[in-house]
């Protein structure tokens, strides 16, 4: 018996990266974009709403840090899996995010095999 695919919402404010983002993931057999924002307050509320596994979450949404969406993700005892995605690799920022309640940071580097694989490992 297979598991239902992994239901993931995807949070970046650049259009195109959002785009691509939801194509890869959406040609995974065992992965479902169920949502996607452009903005904090939009992730917050698509988090709020959708009952999925993993959020995919840009460290910058529209010139606002994410660390807003993870502290309201965290506090309202959402138990959904969070994967910052991001282009900044400075270790101290890094060091930050994941105090800050995500589960995985995942560079923003072309190498999106390392983002499909951080979102399998949400699963076990």
């Amino acid at each position: 018996m297979t598991a239902p695919p992994l239901r993931i919402i995807v949070a970046e404010d650049n259009e195109d990266l959002r785009d691509l983002l939801v194509t890869i993931i959406s040609a995974e057999a065992d992965m479902k974009c169920v949502g996607t924002a452009a903005d904090v307050d939009t992730a917050i509320a698509t988090t709020a709403e959708q009952k999925a596994d993993v959020i995919v979450l840009d460290l910058e949404l529209q010139g606002r840090s994410s660390i807003d969406v993870l502290k309201a993700v965290r506090g309202a005892g959402n138990n959904i899996s969070i994967i910052v995605f991001s282009g900044h690799s400075h270790p101290e920022m890094i060091r930050h995010t994941l105090a800050a309640g995500a589960d995985a940071y995942v560079p923003k580097n072309g190498d999106y095999e390392l983002l499909l694989d951080a979102i399998r490992d949400r699963r076990t």
